[in-house]
C-alpha cells in the first residue's frame, strides 16, 4: 500500500514530494521526502506517486494499492479525465511505463485526513519548511557567515533641494540624513519611507559637477538600455494620481509611453509605468492590486 502526497508553495513554487509504503499487514516498510525545485501541486502529486511506485518496483513488490488525496490526478491514472497539460503528459507516462512492473496496480483517492495521506502531508511540509531556512553563504565576513543587508541606493542630482522636494513630495519619503562631504565638495542626502523604512535613498550633489546627465548619447527610443543608471522603483498605491500630481507641478518630468499590466494570478495584477525625475533619472512607478510588490 502506497500513501503519496505533493504540494507547492505558490503554485508554482518551492515544492515536495513524499510517500508512506505499507506491506500487506499495515506495517511502515519505507518512508521518503525530497525537494522537487519549483512545481506545480498537480506535478508534485504525480512525483510523489513515481516515487512510491520506483521503490515498489525495486522491491520487487507485484501488487500494489496507491492512495492520493488528489482526485485529479487519480482520475487522470483511471482514465475518467483526460490529461491535457504537457507537463502532467510526460508525468503520466512515465506513470504507465512503471506499471508494467507490477501483476495488478489500483489508483484510489482518499481525503487529506486519512492518517498516512496525513504523515506524508507533514515529510512534505518538514521539507519545504527547510527550504525555507537561511542557508550558510560560502564566504565569512568579521569571522561570521551572514547575508549582506541592502542599505541603499544611489543617485546624483543636478539641484540638490528640488530632487529632495520631488522624492518628498510625490513619493512621499522623508529626510533621514544630510551629509557635508568637503573633501569632494559634496553634500549628500539620505531618504526614506518613514512607515516601512527598508532600502534607503541617497541623492548626491557635486558642487563642482552641477550638471548630471543620466542617459548616454543617442538613446534608444522605447528603453532605458543606455542609461548611465538603470532605474529606481517605487509601489504606489494610484498610478493616475500620482502622474496627475507631477504634471499638475508642471516639472520638467517625462512620462514614457511603457505602460504594462501583469497579471500574476487570476485574482491579481500589477500595472507599471516609466517616469524620469527632474535629472533624468528612471523610475518605475508599479501598482499592485495584492497588498504588495514583493
Amino acid at each position: 500500500m502506497l500513501y503519496s502526497d505533493g504540494g507547492a508553495r505558490g503554485n508554482p513554487g518551492p515544492a515536495a514530494a513524499a510517500y508512506i509504503a505499507l506491506n500487506e499487514t499495515g506495517v511502515t516498510v519505507k518512508t521518503d521526502a525530497r525537494s522537487l525545485g519549483t512545481s506545480t501541486n498537480n506535478q508534485a502529486e504525480y512525483a510523489a506517486l513515481l516515487m512510491a511506485l520506483q521503490f515498489a518496483a525495486e522491491s520487487g513488490t507485484e501488487e500494489v494499492i496507491c492512495y492520493l488525496d488528489s482526485e485529479l490526478v487519480v482520475k487522470q491514472l483511471t482514465g475518467e479525465y483526460a490529461v491535457k497539460n504537457l507537463a502532467l503528459q510526460k508525468l503520466w507516462h512515465q506513470v504507465q511505463k512503471l506499471r508494467g512492473e507490477f501483476k495488478n496496480i489500483s489508483f484510489q483517492n482518499v481525503r487529506r485526513s486519512n492518517p498516512c495521506i496525513a504523515r506524508a502531508d507533514a515529510l512534505v511540509n518538514q521539507v519545504l519548511d527547510a527550504q525555507r531556512q537561511p542557508t550558510p553563504t560560502s564566504f565569512s565576513l568579521c569571522n561570521k557567515t551572514q547575508p549582506a543587508l541592502f542599505v541603499h541606493a544611489c543617485i546624483r542630482t543636478s539641484n540638490l533641494e528640488r530632487s529632495v522636494d520631488f522624492y518628498s513630495r510625490f513619493l512621499g519619503l522623508e529626510v533621514k540624513n544630510r551629509l557635508e562631504i568637503k573633501k569632494t565638495n559634496a553634500e549628500i542626502v539620505f531618504l526614506q519611507n518613514p512607515q516601512h523604512k527598508g532600502c534607503a535613498l541617497e541623492i548626491v550633489f557635486y558642487r563642482n559637477q552641477p550638471k548630471q546627465q543620466q542617459q548616454l548619447p543617442s538613446p534608444s527610443v522605447d528603453c532605458y538600455a543606455n542609461h548611465i543608471f538603470d532605474h529606481l522603483c517605487f509601489e504606489v498605491a494610484d498610478i493616475q494620481k500620482t502622474l496627475a500630481a507631477m504634471k499638475e507641478a508642471s516639472l520638467p518630468l517625462s512620462i514614457t509611453d511603457v505602460s504594462c499590466r501583469f497579471n500574476e494570478t487570476p485574482s491579481s495584477s500589477s500595472v507599471i509605468v516609466f517616469v524620469k525625475d527632474p535629472d533624468g533619472t528612471p523610475i518605475e512607478l508599479v501598482e499592485c492590486d495584492h497588498g504588495g510588490y514583493s
